[in-house]
């Protein structure tokens, strides 16, 4: 609060030591008793401020520029998708190539399989041979199952 006063007391007394000085001291635009008396009408002086001794500052704003836009805002963006679309082509291209060793570039039809009366027999049969089917004892259905006879 007593910088507060200190800060407005010392700008008072600035401003009215600036106002006496700036009414002792004539200004060069302001006319004079011979400058009137000659051929040429001087102008009136615009009335002078109490902060006329004061020196304002020149503030000037900075050019902004903003960088040129292109035609289509979305351009960048389908470039780089363009970019992504080839590079999974070529990668599906090579995938191909190497699970077909280097073979025909166009893929053939694969040849219609028809059912032969004797299929050839699979793996696990080659392996371990055929499958050798057991004879269960006892009954196979319910109806046989009903038929045996009971123990007593």
């Amino acid at each position: 609060m007593k910088v507060e006063r200190l800060l407005v007391s010392a700008a008072v007394l600035l401003v009215a030591v600036g106002a006496e000085a700036a009414a002792a001291d004539p200004s060069p635009n302001t006319p004079t008793k011979s400058a009137v008396s000659s051929d040429i009408t001087p102008t009136e002086a615009p009335a002078q401020s109490p902060w006329g001794w004061l020196k304002t500052p020149s503030i000037t704003m900075p050019k902004l520029s903003f960088p040129k836009m292109p035609a289509d805002p979305l351009a960048p963006v389908k470039t780089s998708a363009h970019k992504v679309s080839d590079g999974a082509k070529k990668a599906w291209e090579g995938t191909k190539e190497m699970f077909t060793f280097g073979g025909s570039k166009t893929a053939d039809a694969p040849a219609a399989r028809t059912a032969n009366a004797q299929e050839a027999p699979s793996l696990w049969q080659r392996m371990f041979g055929p499958k050798q089917e057991e004879k269960q004892p006892g009954p196979k259905s319910v109806a046989e199952w009903m038929q045996q006879p009971r123990p007593e």
